[in-house]
């Protein structure tokens, strides 16, 4: 069971999703909470950028200015979360870090069981390549179990889990079965045929999936649809009244090592529910 959660703040709205996830799921598994700012030091790296006189030079005084604002930002952002935290009635441990927030996110994910971040970041319409990408660069690199949240998050009540047969799907089975019992939720096991002619094999890695979800005790239905993977994983869960996917990380055409073009980009990019990505 998940009993440390990480979740990263940059002030946006997508933040707020990733902090009121956090926050619930913290309640609901009795788990710390831990909250992580990252300035992003490439912030620093170029030159200023003046609001009216365009390009101004490279100056180390205006360099330092500029760091300690980000890092009085980065602090009053914490301590905003702390207080949210606190009103709801869960501690919670702050850090601030510099550098290249996928790079600090993927070196401090080793002291947490679950990674929280929001679908879109800080500068993710007005700076898209500078920092809108942390959230995928962050799972390339991930080892752990990683939520992604939309643009507002509601309580968890009900589980879909993607199955293809491969090994990372299996890891993303036994992730939805442990945190269905945990929260004491009903799980939906579907498998997605894209043909057809597929559908006989999908129905057997569902049946095995479902055996071993009712092994561990767990409420679950066993659902098999045949479509392209990505529309009929939103489509399904929708239908089903799911509000959480759990998905393998790499799979047998549902995630590849890169995540653009793959299933998983499009139901995280499209999809109105969270993802929880599992390698």
């Amino acid at each position: 069971m998940i009993k440390n959660i990480l979740f990263g703040v940059d002030g946006s709205p997508g933040s707020e999703a990733a902090r009121d996830a956090a926050i619930d799921l913290a309640l609901r598994l009795d788990a710390r909470l831990e909250v992580i700012h990252v300035v992003d030091s490439r912030m620093l790296e170029f030159p200023l950028v003046a609001p009216q006189a365009g390009v101004i030079g490279w100056n180390p005084g205006a360099v330092n200015g500029l760091q300690q604002a980000l890092r009085q930002r980065g602090e009053t952002l914490l301590a905003e979360t702390a207080a949210v935290a606190e009103k709801a009635g869960v501690p919670l441990v702050t850090s601030l870090e510099f550098g290249h927030p996928a790079q600090i996110l993927s070196d401090v994910q080793s002291r947490t069981e679950l990674v929280v971040l929001g679908r879109q970041g800080e500068h993710s319409k007005t700076a898209p390549d500078i920092t809108g990408s942390t959230m995928e660069r962050f799972i390339r690199r991930a080892d752990r179990p990683c939520l992604v949240t939309p643009g507002a998050y509601r309580p968890i009540s009900k589980i879909l889990v993607g199955v293809d047969g491969s090994p990372s799907a299996g890891r993303a089975l036994r992730e939805a079965v442990d945190l269905a019992n945990a929260l004491k939720l009903p799980l939906v096991i579907l498998t997605v045929a894209e043909k057809e002619s597929d559908r006989d094999r999908a129905q057997q890695i569902n049946i095995e999936a479902h055996c071993i979800a009712r092994a561990h005790d767990c409420a679950a239905a066993a659902c098999v649809a045949v479509g392209v993977p990505a529309p009929t994983v939103m489509e399904k869960c929708a239908e089903t009244g799911c509000d959480l996917v759990v998905l393998g990380s790499h799979g047998h055409g549902w995630i590849y090592d890169r995540l653009i073009g793959s299933v998983a980009a499009h139901v995280v990019s499209s999809g109105q529910a969270p993802v929880l990505l599992v390698r």
